[in-house]
């Protein structure tokens, strides 16, 4: 993607199952994986390598079963920020807050006064 001043702009990825992924291609995102389990976890590392990469939702159930070496990559890196959204059952309640992950990848809290 280009912006209005010619610059490159970071993707909106999604990546997870078939309701996840439809549901935020309605929502207007392009670029999106269909992979669960192992699959979505190799998917998920490579896009992490990826440049140009800015945001990658994925479900809270994937992030909570993923492997731990994946979970510690995404704790420590700032881009591009992984956001896990709930699925149909709610939130798992494990999963980092959209909060945190935002103070994690700017640096501050946006909420705080």
């Amino acid at each position: 993607m280009i912006n209005m001043a010619g610059n490159a702009q970071e993707k909106i990825i999604v990546l997870g199952d078939s309701r996840l992924v439809t549901g935020f291609r309605i929502a207007g995102v392009s670029e999106h994986y269909l992979a669960e389990g192992k699959q979505a976890e190799e998917k998920l590392a490579e896009l992490l390598g990826s440049s140009d990469a800015g945001v990658i939702i994925i479900s809270e159930e994937m992030m909570v079963n993923m492997d731990w070496k994946l979970k510690k990559t995404i704790e420590t890196i700032a881009k591009p920020v992984v956001v896990p959204v709930p699925g149909p059952a709610g939130p798992v309640g494990e999963a980092e807050s959209l909060r945190e992950l935002v103070r994690r990848a700017l640096g501050f809290d946006l909420l705080k006064k």
